[in-house]
């Protein structure tokens, strides 16, 4: 097998939530050793599930967030068993280190020495009270690449603001322009697009910032603003109001220019997503139809007069979708030359023909959870066989490996630190 791009480079994991952890679990299927610094005294909200222990019946009383958890059950330690962390720790190792005493920045220190990579995107005040400064890192590994991922940067009035990707995204302007037209805000529903964006814009610096290493021999510190990043893809409509003074509107499901909507199919909650650009695409469109007198309506001659009336339109075209199979009709637009597609939820993408026979989802065995298919990679490289090795791992698995094997510490130091409880595989359940 030839050699990945990252193998032989060390990242260690500070991330919470998903944009982080996700950059480092693109690292890790690239080939880096991820390891995980992790506290067993302070559990991470959002990162390792919701909470760190519940009981079953509370996982059945919350929704999605209990579905985390498979048949509901959290099982005696939660933290080890939630969706949430097992599906982007995947490849990574998990070591306890509390940063707030001497022992575990004496520990971490020794990992900062022998690492490459350091990723965060805690806020910006927890990070300054670790110590995640470049100042404090670059005196301690000259070498080291550290990605910093503030929502808004480490300067500025908003630089100390907490939350996450759904406030960030509305303070940026995209909650507000992908709401659905004449609807208030409160209708619009979260989509994390800030966490996702994020980790892929991470990726790509820590590969350039390494590529820079090898020419010059030095770290890097790199600050990642996640919101800025995110705004750089709506930037036609800041320069639309830079240039014109015109604020963009949410238009929903609708297109700018074409006929666009989410349709009714055959079936309970059966949905399609289809895409009228121009007269030939119309024309196939009605004759798939059956060619309709409404069709002949002069409101819909033309492709502007189309986009123009399509509130009168819709109704007219969910007429037609609704006689159909949502996956039966979007083979149909498809050969018909029409952009369709279906609205899928997780059942009907794990039963789908075209995601098996890629094998997108993978089978992963996990000692808590058991063996399930996961999505797997984001992308698929010539010649290379992208990491796919071992589960997300269980709350500081790998400390002897950790402190042992790569920071050197003799049997009795470690007993010391496990005597001391300052390094263990559970949080305090209280």
């Amino acid at each position: 097998m030839a050699h990945l791009p990252l193998e032989g480079i060390r990242v260690i994991d500070m991330t919470v939530v998903w944009a982080g952890p996700l950059a480092t679990k693109m690292m890790g299927e690239l080939g880096a050793e991820v390891i995980r610094v992790e506290s067993k005294d302070h559990f991470p909200s959002s990162t390792r599930g919701f909470v760190a222990y519940l009981s079953k019946e509370m996982a059945a009383s919350m929704g999605g967030i209990g579905g985390a958890y498979p048949n509901h059950d959290p099982g005696p330690d939660a933290f080890n068993r939630s969706a949430v962390f097992n599906v982007h720790a995947i490849n990574k190792r998990s070591c306890t280190m509390e940063l707030d005493q001497p022992e575990g920045q004496e520990a971490f220190e020794r990992l900062v020495r022998i690492s490459d990579v350091l990723v965060e995107n805690n806020a910006v005040r927890v990070g300054e009270k670790l110590g995640l400064t470049w100042e404090h890192l670059q005196a301690i590994n000259p070498r080291l690449i550290l990605v910093r991922m503030p929502p808004l940067g480490m300067h500025g009035p908003y630089a100390h603001a907490v939350g996450f990707g759904a406030h960030f995204e509305a303070l940026s302007g995209v909650t507000y322009i992908r709401g659905y037209d004449n609807a208030d805000p409160s209708k619009t529903t979260e989509t994390f697009h800030m966490d996702d964006c994020s980790a892929h814009g991470v990726l790509f610096a820590v590969l350039a910032a390494l590529h820079d290493r090898e020419e010059t021999g030095e770290g890097m510190f790199i600050e990642f603003p996640q919101a800025e990043n995110m705004m750089q893809q709506m930037g036609e409509a800041f320069l639309d109001y830079s240039m014109n003074g015109r604020v963009a509107q949410p238009h929903g499901n609708k297109h700018p220019y074409y006929v666009q909507g989410c349709y009714p199919c055959k079936g309970e909650d059966a949905w399609i997503v289809l895409t009228l650009e121009d007269d030939a695409q119309w024309q196939a469109f009605v004759a798939f139809a059956g060619t309709p007198q409404w069709a002949q309506d002069p409101r819909f001659a033309t492709a502007y007069l189309r986009r123009q009336h399509q509130e009168s339109l819709d109704p007219l075209i969910a007429s037609v979708t609704q006689q159909h199979d949502k996956v039966a009709l979007f083979y149909a637009l498809q050969e018909a030359g029409i952009a369709a597609g279906p609205v899928y939820d997780e059942a009907d993408a794990y039963a789908d023909p075209h995601f098996a026979e890629r094998g997108f989802f993978k089978p992963m065995t996990h000692p808590e959870t058991g063996t399930h298919l996961y999505p797997s990679h984001l992308s698929q490289w010539s010649g290379l066989s992208m990491r796919w090795e071992s589960p997300a791992p269980l709350l500081g698995e790998h400390n002897t490996y950790v402190y042992k094997q790569l920071l050197g510490y003799s049997d009795q130091g470690y007993d010391q630190l496990l005597e001391r409880n300052l390094i263990g595989t559970a949080y305090p359940n209280s």
